[in-house]
């Protein structure tokens, strides 16, 4: 599985992140690489079966706040 993941990312960084770097878009490849980071940090916790809480309920919690009730 693991294997899997390095290729898929392999493919990732191939596809995206290296010509965003060439084109020099700064901006949009330190977005994609944070984002590409915290993925990968994911599936690999995935791969190694690492329970990963749900972010279900921060998020009901913070709608809570932001709107008084659930919409």
């Amino acid at each position: 599985m693991i294997v899997f993941l390095l290729i898929g990312y392999g493919v990732l960084v191939l596809i995206e992140f290296i010509p965003l770097y060439k084109q020099k878009r700064w901006r949009d490849f330190w977005v994609n690489m944070i984002l590409g980071v915290c993925s990968f940090t994911i599936g690999i916790l995935l791969c190694f079966e690492v329970k990963i809480p749900s972010p279900a309920e921060p998020i009901k919690n913070m709608i809570k706040l932001v709107f008084g009730k659930l919409v």
